[in-house]
C-alpha cells in the first residue's frame, strides 16, 4: 500500500457513492485541507492528518516499518485530485491537417475545405493508406502524453476509415493502444462521422452499409462498446441517425450523438429519445433540448477546445448547469479541429470562455466523465473502494491549476494504485 501524507489540498469530488452531482451540488469537491489517503490497487482510507494520527490508524496500520505501507510520500505543499476522465476523443487516426488549419486561420470556411474533398475524409484518407502500426504509434503517444497531463481514463472513437475495413482497423487500433498504457480505454465505433466519397451521391446506402455490414462486423470484433453519429447539417440527418443508432442498440451497444455542434436540426432532442449516454457539443442546443436531456439523464458532454479551435459559439455551460444537467467536459482530440490532449487546458476554457467554476469544470472533467462512460462506480472520484486513479500537483491549490495556464502542473500520476 502507498501512503500520500500532508497533502495541502486533497480534492476527492466525492459523491456519497453517487455518480453525479448536479446544479450547485457540482461545487462541492469534496476538499480536505492537511489530508492523507491510503491505497493499494483501489482506495483504502482518506482522511486529514490529524485522523491518521490517531492511535486507531496506528493500530490498524503498522506505519513505523511494519507491510501494510510499503510506500510513503510526502505531498506537502501539493495537490492531489482524481486522474481525468476524457469522454470524447478521436485518438485514432493517421495524417495531418496542420494546412488546414492554417488555411482556416488565412480566412477559408472549412465547408470550402470540406467540399474540396479535405476535412474529415483527408484523414480518412491517411487513415486508409496507413498501416495498423502506424496509427497505434500515433495514438499511444497522444494517449501518453495525456496521461502526462493527468488523463487516467479514455473514450477513443473509430470513425477516421468510412468503411468496413478500415473502422475495424481502426478499433483494433484502439485496442493495441489500450494494451500499450496502463490507461483505461474505452472504444466507440464512429462509422457514420461523414460520408465516404464513394456513397458522396447516395448517402442512404451508405447507411445502409452501416445498418447491414460495419455494425454486425464490429460486435463480432468486440472491441467497441458504443456507437456514435455525427448528427449535424451537412452530415447526417435525424432520420438516418437514428436507423444507425437503433441497429446498434439491437446489437447490444451503447449509444451516442455528435450533437447541435454546428446547428439545431434535433440531434439532441434524438439523443434523449434513445436514452443516449451522452450528447456532446451542444453549441446550439435550446432549453427544450437541455430540459429534454435531463429528464432521460443523457449527460451534456461540452468540448470547448473545438469551439476555441473551429472560433464557434461556446456552449451554454452555465445554463446547463442551472437548468440541472449532468454536465461533463472532454477534449475532443483530434487532428482536424481540436489537437490538444491536456485536459488542464480545456479546464482553463471552460472556466474562462464558458462561465463555470473551477470547482464544476473538475467535477464535469472527472465524476461526469465517467459517468458518460458509466464507470462511475469504478473510478472519476475519490473514495474508498475505487480505482487508485488520483494525480499529484506540483500546486499549493487545485485553484492554481487553472489560474496558472499554459503549464503542467503534474507531479505524478497513479492509475490503479500503480505510478505511472
Amino acid at each position: 500500500m502507498i501512503l500520500l501524507t500532508n497533502i495541502a489540498s486533497l480534492v476527492t469530488v466525492d459523491a456519497s457513492g453517487g455518480f453525479c452531482k448536479t446544479g450547485p451540488a457540482m461545487r462541492d469537491i469534496g476538499e480536505i485541507k492537511n489530508a492523507a489517503i491510503l491505497f493499494e490497487h483501489t482506495i483504502r482510507w482518506i482522511g486529514s492528518m490529524e485522523e491518521w494520527n490517531s492511535t486507531a490508524f496506528r493500530e490498524w496500520v503498522d506505519v513505523d516499518g511494519g507491510e501494510a505501507v510499503t510506500e510513503e510520500i510526502d505531498c506537502t505543499g501539493m495537490t492531489v485530485m482524481p486522474g481525468f476522465v476524457d469522454s470524447h476523443t478521436h485518438i485514432a487516426f493517421a495524417g495531418s491537417r496542420s494546412h488546414e488549419f492554417a488555411r482556416r486561420l488565412s480566412g477559408v470556411p472549412y465547408s470550402r475545405i470540406a467540399a474540396e474533398g479535405g476535412g474529415i475524409l483527408t484523414t480518412m484518407k491517411a487513415v486508409r493508406e496507413s498501416s495498423l502500426d502506424e496509427i497505434v504509434e500515433i495514438g499511444a503517444t497522444l494517449v501518453s502524453s495525456a496521461v502526462e497531463h493527468g488523463t487516467t481514463t479514455f473514450e477513443i472513437k473509430s470513425g477516421y476509415g468510412l468503411s468496413a475495413e478500415s473502422e475495424l482497423k481502426l478499433l483494433e487500433a484502439i485496442k493495441l493502444i489500450g494494451d500499450e498504457t496502463p490507461a483505461d480505454v474505452h472504444a466507440t465505433f464512429l462509422g457514420a462521422h461523414d460520408v465516404p466519397p464513394e456513397y458522396r451521391s447516395s448517402p442512404d446506402q451508405y447507411i445502409d452499409l452501416i445498418v447491414s455490414d460495419m455494425l454486425p462486423k464490429v460486435r463480432e470484433q468486440g472491441i467497441a462498446t458504443a456507437c456514435d453519429v455525427f448528427t449535424d447539417i451537412g452530415f447526417f440527418t435525424v432520420e438516418q441517425s437514428e436507423t444507425v443508432l437503433h441497429a446498434a442498440q439491437k446489437l447490444g451497444l451503447e449509444v451516442r450523438v455528435h450533437a447541435d455542434e454546428i446547428a439545431n436540426i434535433g440531434a439532441s432532442q434524438m439523443a434523449a429519445r434513445l436514452g443516449a449516454l451522452s450528447a456532446d457539443h451542444l453549441e446550439h442546443s435550446s432549453i427544450e433540448d437541455m430540459v429534454a436531456m435531463r429528464e432521460k439523464g443523457v449527460v451534456a458532454t461540452l468540448l470547448p477546445g473545438t469551439a476555441y479551435t473551429l472560433r464557434l459559439p461556446y456552449p451554454n455551460a452555465r445554463t446547463m448547469i442551472d437548468k440541472g444537467l449532468i454536465v461533463a467536459l472532454a477534449t475532443d482530440c483530434n487532428p482536424g479541429s481540436c489537437f490538444t490532449e491536456n485536459m488542464q487546458t480545456i479546464l482553463s476554457l471552460a472556466c474562462i470562455n464558458m462561465g463555470m467554476s473551477i470547482e464544476e469544470a473538475i467535477t464535469a472533467s472527472t465524476l461526469h466523465g465517467a459517468h458518460a462512460l458509466r464507470i462511475g462506480s469504478q473510478t472519476g472520484s475519490l473514495e474508498v473502494g475505487k480505482h487508485a486513479d488520483l494525480v499529484i500537483y506540483d500546486v499549493e491549490s487545485y485553484t492554481d491549476i487553472i489560474y496558472h495556464f499554459g503549464t503542467n502542473h503534474v507531479y505524478t500520476v497513479f492509475i490503479r494504485g500503480e505510478e505511472v
